[in-house]
């Protein structure tokens, strides 16, 4: 506090122009220019001084007891002066003669005010800085970040060209551990997204083939040169390979009719009634057409055609039974077992059908039956079966009894 007062007063003093040599003694001498050595005078000058004044008279080094005597006296000095001079400020002292003694216009020494007592400065409770230190984070909140740069949007790729860039490498380099993709699976995958795009994949005027690397496009070039040399291996890797996601929805009878002549699949003459008379046999063929049959290769005893390795053939086998049963109780009537048919091609089928010639007893007695036919696909297990109706009814009244 005592530094803080000699600033204050040696700005007091600085302001007023009263700052005068320090060490020497004043002299009497009315109204010279010399400033008075009093207190003011003393306050002026740091370290050790002498001095002159009518306050203190002793010489040595200043205490800290004695700089606040002088520091008090300069303010009353200053006070009474303006007592005396009310129309006069401090700035009339700068450059004008100033009494040599203050004590002549005070007319007594005021006394000295007593020292202030030493102030403890007190260590703040932790909780105290604590609530400090979150009142500053919270009063200080944090930069919004900045925003992120736009990036100029990419140009979608093709994904054709894309996706056949993907299955040429995997055709090249499987992953390690891995078998290599199948011709057929690395194909139809680029065929489900354009069919027909790899047929013509080389000329110069294919969209997809202009954008791949050679190395690509010759991968896939000789992928279908491969598929086309063995389309049926190519057709049972396929199924192979989605079996487990998609199993074969299996063998279905999708068509079954009594006819009178069948000539090829989806060439037949049904016959015209379902209704029969009594005692006489029902001769009829049953015709049935297939869905969801799968093939195999073929193997020796097959009907394999003559000339053509067995390698390059595959063979549909099938058994189909007929069953007839009573409407009204299920009781079984007629029954023809399972007949095995195996037909080989050098392609698989895409349609096959089944006939068989049936002649039903004439001993069946009136009433309502079902004819069922079963068909198990051998090569899958899969097996479908469906009825048709058959009804047997009395024989017609002769004309003209009653």
């Amino acid at each position: 506090m005592g530094a803080e007062r000699s600033l204050s007063c040696a700005a007091l003093v600085a302001g007023a122009g009263l700052l005068a040599s320090c060490g020497g003694t004043a002299t009497s001498t009315a109204r010279e220019p010399a400033t008075p050595n009093t207190g003011l005078n003393a306050l002026a000058t740091e370290g050790d001084l002498k001095l002159a004044s009518t306050i203190h008279a002793q010489q040595g080094p200043i205490s800290e007891a004695e700089r606040t005597d002088l520091i008090a006296q300069a303010v009353a000095d200053l006070r009474a002066y303006q007592e005396r001079n009310p129309s006069a400020g401090l700035s009339s002292l700068t450059g004008a003669a100033a009494p040599t003694d203050l004590t002549s216009i005070l007319g007594e020494t005021p006394a000295a005010a007593p020292a202030p007592a030493p102030v403890s400065e007190a260590e703040p409770a932790p909780d105290v800085l604590a609530q400090a230190d979150q009142a500053w984070v919270a009063a200080t909140p944090a930069p919004a970040p900045a925003p992120a740069p736009q990036l100029a949007q990419a140009e979608p790729e093709d994904p054709l060209a894309e996706l056949a860039t993907r299955m040429a490498r995997l055709l090249r380099e499987p992953p390690p551990g891995s078998e290599r993709l199948s011709d057929a699976a690395a194909l139809a995958a680029i065929e489900s997204v354009k069919p027909g795009v790899l047929a013509t994949i080389e000329a110069p005027t294919n969209a997809l083939g202009t954008k791949l690397s050679p190395a690509d496009l010759h991968a896939l070039i000789d992928a279908r040169e491969r598929l086309l040399a063995n389309p049926t291996e190519a057709n049972r890797t396929l199924l192979k390979s989605l079996a487990k996601i998609a199993p074969a929805g299996g063998v279905r009878v999708s068509r079954a009719v009594l006819c009178r002549r069948v000539e090829g699949f989806g060439r037949y003459e049904p016959l015209t009634t379902d209704t029969f008379i009594a005692g006489r046999p029902i001769r009829a063929i049953v015709y049935t057409e297939l869905d969801g049959f799968m093939a195999r290769a073929a193997r020796p005893g097959d009907p394999a055609q003559q000339g053509v390795p067995i390698g390059e053939q595959v063979s549909v086998e099938l058994t189909q039974s007929l069953t007839l049963f009573h409407d009204s109780d299920g009781l079984q009537a007629w029954h023809k077992p399972a007949q095995r048919v195996v037909e080989t091609t050098r392609a698989a089928r895409r349609d096959f059908y089944l006939i068989h010639t049936i002649e039903l007893p004439a001993n069946l007695t009136i009433g309502k039956y079902r004819l069922k036919v079963t068909v198990t696909d051998v090569t899958s297990g899969a097996a479908d079966e469906v009825s048709m109706p058959i009804t047997i009814v009395a024989s017609p009244v002769p004309r003209g009894s009653r």
